[in-house]
């Protein structure tokens, strides 16, 4: 029997597939959160993904978590491009603060999920001020899905 120690398995593609999948997954989940008011818009999970990706400098997840974002503006009936501009922002200067202020893992992931909502909801309202436009809704519901989006960033 002959052997080929050169030859190894690829699995290159394997991480394109994956996250492929989570794009395809996240937009079906994106639209069933639309008609079940339970289900959260996952805006902080993504902003938290979106965060981690840009400080490893991975570009290719990068991209992937700022399409999820997209989604979730069109989804929602945000500006273009909004939530990756203060997600930006918040990851170059409300985060590094916090890093270098707190130790507790833990306590940042809650407090990035409370400015995703509050800053991000403050944030929108500045910007349609304004244009003149609608104010933003923020309602009970944006509570539960802070409870639910901090669980999953706790397990991350």
């Amino acid at each position: 029997m002959q052997t080929f120690s050169d030859m190894q398995r690829s699995i290159t593609y394997q991480n394109a597939l994956s996250n492929l999948f989570w794009v395809v997954a996240f937009g079906i989940y994106s639209a069933l959160s639309s008609i079940y008011l339970f289900l959260p818009p996952m805006l902080a999970l993504m902003g938290y993904l979106f965060y981690r990706s840009l400080t490893r400098n991975d570009l290719y997840s990068l991209v992937i978590f700022s399409l999820m974002l997209l989604m979730i503006e069109a989804e929602k009936g945000y500006w273009f491009g909004s939530s990756i501009l203060f997600f930006t922002l918040i990851s170059q200067y409300v985060l590094p603060y916090l890093e270098q202020t707190m130790r507790c893992k833990l306590c940042i992931k809650a407090l990035f999920v409370v400015a995703s909502y509050f800053l991000f909801w403050i944030f929108m309202t500045m910007i349609n001020g304004i244009f003149l436009l609608d104010l933003p809704a923020f309602d009970w519901h944006s509570f539960l899905y802070m409870a639910i989006e901090f669980a999953l960033i706790a397990m991350i």
